[in-house]
């Protein structure tokens, strides 16, 4: 049997990227054909919002099962599997002859792109530790974070040429590219650290991660957070296609500007993690994201604009502070119990949160307000479970 990689080089991390790029990929190029796919498949703006729900469900149940199942059948399975069934989906997707078809799909990709969030996830603390780790996970994260500005610029530029079909058919040439990574990905736990039993053992050690405050803290700093920025980005088509009247192509020239600032705000957060503890960086994250809801809901109030965009800018800015520092801290907490389920049930907070916002922010003809609201909300739950479940301790 070939030995377990214990290191984390710039290839695997580059395919690590892949692996959980392909996830935004999946929502963020498909996004400025919302108002399409509502028309052509003849259905409301809220129930096409349930194609993202959809999306985010299965990412939530993948995040659950298949971090934990990681910590048994190692790391590589799981990915080469998952990079399967997303590709099947994306053909499903592009076939989908109803909107109801289109969610089901939809969840499937979610379900494949869920485990390969949570165990692309799992394998940083395999190769790495402590602050390393923070690090690494800022890499990861400022690498993917360039797909969700380059995503919605090529839906964007594509939809008038080949309509939102041709979309999850690129997707599906993208999906090839992650299968062959996924069979050349070396694996990085070794047999003598796999758990055995995962199957009856994974809701137990879950519940063990769940009986720690810290943990618990952490995480639903970093799933309310992720909530908070995910009610901008569920939003964004709606209110500045739909509110604002903008086109698909300035929509996504937009929306992959303001994008191009997660992967910014994670090399920022790779350099202050030199000087500042990842929690004081979280929590001023999250206190800055409650302050720029509050501004947006007076935009929202009085009269909505153009002017509300570097404040949605803003937000993503934050967006690597607050994910990266929330997903060292947490799996940090429960390395004894097991990454891959720290990993899971991380996951499954974070999308079971962020599949509730599509549907929300569609509510009502004033879809900034909704917006702003579903952020400040997310904030100010996350700040309050850092602050009262959590203590800065060192972390090296």
């Amino acid at each position: 049997m070939v030995p377990a990689v214990q290191k984390l080089s710039p290839g695997l991390l580059v395919a690590l990227a892949f692996f959980s790029s392909v996830a935004p990929f999946g929502i963020d190029m498909y996004l400025p054909a919302m108002p399409t796919i509502t028309e052509e498949l003849g259905t409301t703006p809220a129930i096409a919002q349930l194609t993202i729900s959809g999306f985010m469900l299965g990412m939530a149940l993948g995040n659950l099962v298949f971090g934990a199942i990681s910590d048994s059948t190692g790391r590589k399975s799981p990915i080469v599997a998952a990079s399967a069934v997303f590709l099947a989906a994306s053909v499903a997707c592009a076939l989908a002859p109803g909107i109801w078809p289109l969610i089901a799909a939809r969840f499937i990709q979610g379900l494949a792109a869920g485990c390969l969030e949570a165990v692309s996830r799992a394998v940083v603390p395999d190769v790495s530790h402590g602050k390393q780790a923070a690090r690494a996970f800022s890499g990861l994260m400022a690498l993917t974070g360039f797909v969700p500005a380059i995503a919605p610029i090529i839906g964007g530029t594509m939809l008038p040429v080949v309509g939102w079909r041709g979309v999850f058919w690129l997707l599906v040439v993208l999906n090839v590219v992650q299968a062959i990574l996924a069979f050349r990905m070396p694996e990085t736990l070794p047999e003598e650290k796999r758990s055995a039993g995962v199957l009856r053992s994974m809701f137990p050690r879950m519940w063990q991660c769940l009986r720690r405050p810290a943990f618990v803290g952490y995480m639903l700093a970093g799933s309310l957070g992720f909530g908070a920025l995910f009610a901008y980005i569920a939003a964004s088509p709606l209110v500045l296609q739909s509110q604002l009247g903008l086109g698909s192509t300035a929509y996504g020239l937009i929306f992959g500007g303001m994008a191009l600032l997660i992967p910014v705000s994670n090399t920022l957060n790779m350099r202050a993690l030199r000087a500042k503890h990842p929690r004081s960086l979280l929590v001023g994250a999250l206190l800055i994201d409650a302050c720029v809801a509050l501004i947006l809901i007076t935009f929202a109030l009085t009269t909505p604009t153009l002017w509300a965009l570097p404040f949605f800018a803003v937000l993503s800015l934050m967006g690597g502070f607050i994910m990266a520092n929330a997903s060292a801290l947490a799996v940090e907490e429960v390395r004894d119990i097991g990454t891959g389920a720290g990993s899971g049930a991380l996951g499954f907070c974070q999308f079971i949160i962020a599949a509730a916002m599509p549907p929300l922010v569609a509510l009502g003809a004033n879809h900034m307000l909704s917006m702003a609201l579903g952020t400040l909300g997310c904030a100010v739950l996350a700040a309050a479970a850092v602050l009262g479940l959590t203590k800065q301790r060192e972390f090296k």
